[in-house]
């Protein structure tokens, strides 16, 4: 995929897709992002980013793809957020607001706990659509999104390389700060290991869908797959053997389970790819694949890992089926619109008792971001979210499998949504503002890629040539 794309290409530089890449590896370094104006300073850069993105195309980016739907979900997760914010009162709003206005007069009753928080994550959530948008835009054209892949590959290779020796010299610390837990755990640029894993999956994803392009390519008759196109796939190789063992040296349960059930995932998509439009054999070996998928997520409830920690401990072990428990009440106390986006802090205070404070207190997220998000924002901002992603995700999945070019990459980005979905059952990963970032580029460029007709390249690559002939031919 990097040898082909470059090839292609030439030595020309695609600056929007450089510096997509270029802004989410900034944002690893920066601990993922973790202070409130670093999240503010990024979603204002995303925001203009696609801002300026449709003014230099004069509004024909990010290209008119089927938008309406999920528009329409993100857009009720948006008004349930403002609504969120309103005086609304009682019986709307939480008790806790009677005691604030005891010391505070005039402090009015809000769904939101934290109204300047939910202000900020609403921003956030904005720059994220607007990744999304601007990853549809790279996925819409064939060139763009093969250049911004071997950019990510080349990054990502850094990154895992960087995060092998960083480990090496100091195991404890990240930049000179100290890690608040995790032991001696690889966790990269990242405070936690279990976040850092998610980012080495998705790597790892992307190298192993990149050495299966060869196998997906639509061939002539009498074509043949040849050895020495894997051959070619060596950054791929790289990328997928450096971020495995970045991986594994997290010793993350979840991480390994997610990339295993994502692994499954890909084996059903491509069998199915290669074999559906006419053999039962393989239409029952991608539903085999499939529920070894589901299987594979499923451990993550009950099951037990490799490896030392992997072996002794399940990966929803006691302490997080304690966390679930500690916090379950507090949803069904507001069950249809929760405490507000962004308000763990609040709901945390509002949960925590003499006998799970000492359990809760540390903790900097739910470890499970159904729930945490079921907590910010109840039953109908939830499913707003969910049905949003799972739409996308779906459409993605499906546009894939009718192409006929690039459907590794497709496969990669459904993948890695996956890898998402599932550590999300036992993680906390996409609260970090910068893998929530990659999530959401990553599902607009294999949106784009599944919704692109097949006549746009071919068009597009005719008219660079037209153009290209035209300017060097004398006058």
């Amino acid at each position: 995929m990097f040898n082909d794309g470059v090839r292609r290409v030439g030595l020309k530089v695609d600056l929007l897709s450089l510096f997509v890449v270029l802004m989410l590896f900034t944002e690893y370094l920066m601990f993922g992002i973790t202070e409130r104006s670093q999240i503010l300073l990024f979603a204002v850069i995303q925001l203009l980013l696609l801002t300026g993105l449709i003014a230099v195309t004069r509004g024909d980016a990010p290209p008119r793809a089927r938008l309406l739907i999920p528009g329409l979900l993100i857009g009720g997760v948006f008004a349930l957020g403002v609504f969120s914010l309103l005086p609304v009162g009682d019986p709307l709003a939480h008790p806790i607001w009677s005691v604030v206005q005891s010391t505070v007069p005039g402090a009015g009753k809000s769904i939101s706990l934290e109204p300047v928080t939910t202000r900020i994550t609403l921003l956030q959530l904005g720059g994220l659509v607007a990744m999304f948008l601007v990853g549809t835009h790279l996925g819409w054209e064939r060139e763009r999104a093969d250049r911004f892949i071997s950019y990510l590959t080349i990054a990502g290779i850094a990154y895992c390389l960087w995060s092998g020796v960083s480990w090496l010299t100091s195991p404890h610390a990240v930049f000179g700060v100290p890690r608040p837990y995790g032991g001696e755990r690889l966790a990269g640029s990242f405070l936690s290991a279990n976040t850092a894993a998610t980012l080495y999956a998705v790597l790892t994803i992307f190298g192993l869908m990149g050495l299966t392009r060869p196998v997906l390519r639509v061939r002539g008759p009498g074509e043949r797959l040849r050895p020495s196109e894997f051959g070619k796939a060596w950054p791929q190789l790289i990328l997928m053997a450096l971020a495995l063992t970045c991986l594994f040296l997290s010793t993350s349960r979840g991480g390994l389970l997610a990339l295993t059930a994502a692994v499954m995932l890909a084996l059903a998509m491509i069998v199915w790819v290669k074999t559906s439009r006419g053999s039962l054999s393989g239409g029952v070996l991608a539903v085999v694949f499939g529920v070894l998928f589901l299987g594979a997520a499923a451990i993550l409830i009950g099951g037990q890992g490799a490896t030392d920690r992997l072996t002794t401990t399940n990966p929803m072990n006691e302490d997080r089926l304690q966390i679930l428990a500690a916090y379950w009440p507090s949803f069904l106390k507001a069950p249809w619109f929760g405490y507000g986006l962004g308000t763990f802090r609040s709901y945390t205070a509002v949960t925590m008792n003499g006998q799970n404070a000492l359990l809760l207190k540390p903790l900097g997220a739910v470890h499970n971001v159904y729930l945490e998000w079921l907590l910010q924002m109840g039953v109908t901002g939830a499913v707003c979210m969910f049905a949003a992603v799972l739409w996308v995700t779906l459409a993605t999945a499906r546009g894939v499998v009718r192409r006929t070019s690039q459907q590794a990459l497709g496969v990669a980005c459904v993948c890695a949504t996956a890898v998402y979905a599932v550590h999300g059952l036992t993680d906390f990963s996409l609260e970090s503002p910068s893998l929530s970032a990659t999530l959401a580029v990553i599902m607009g460029l294999g949106y784009g890629l599944a919704e692109r007709p097949a006549s746009v390249g071919a068009t597009r690559r005719r008219s660079r040539r037209a153009q290209a002939s035209s300017t060097s031919a004398p006058a």
